[in-house]
């Protein structure tokens, strides 16, 4: 009889937690294969910005200035390599605590496409302070596709 009263007391709580646990959105280093590749966004004066994304490491080149390198094993936090996604939007260094330690869009990042001419590409775009970039993947256009936001995003 105690056993029996033990068991349904068991299978009651194992319920009840069961049914309250909420799955959490946990980061991950590896970056999935639709974000792969080398994308382009346009400073100006024939210079360009280069994201390179690859399963383990993401770096971001502006021209004349060192690299800024994403790994998943990286000590500093700002520069480790943790992709998360929420909604639509991603990021690839989730652990930082202030956006101000890295370079990356400080807002997050959204895959999208875009068409330039008659051609439709693969953007990556980035939102920063109000302000929306698009890095354009595999092709350097001499324009910059960048512009102020009206209205909420990231929401």
């Amino acid at each position: 009889m105690k056993l029996v009263k033990l068991l349904a007391v068991a299978v009651v709580t194992l319920g009840v937690a069961g049914g309250a646990v909420v799955p959490a959105t946990a980061s991950t280093t590896t970056v999935p294969k639709a974000l792969r590749g080398t994308y382009y966004t346009y400073q100006g004066h024939h210079k360009w910005v280069s994201l390179k994304v690859a399963a383990h490491k993401v770096t971001l080149h502006y021209p004349g200035s060192k690299s800024e390198v994403l790994t998943p094993n990286a000590k500093n936090k700002a520069k480790r390599l943790s992709y998360k996604k929420k909604g639509k939007y991603f990021t690839f260094n989730s652990k930082i605590t202030f956006a101000e330690q890295s370079s990356f869009p400080k807002d997050g990042m959204k895959l999208t496409s875009r068409k330039i001419g008659k051609k439709h590409y693969q953007v990556i775009r980035g939102y920063s302070n109000r302000y929306q970039y698009d890095f354009i993947k595999g092709k350097k256009v001499n324009n910059a596709y960048n512009h102020l936001v009206k209205g909420a995003y990231l929401s």
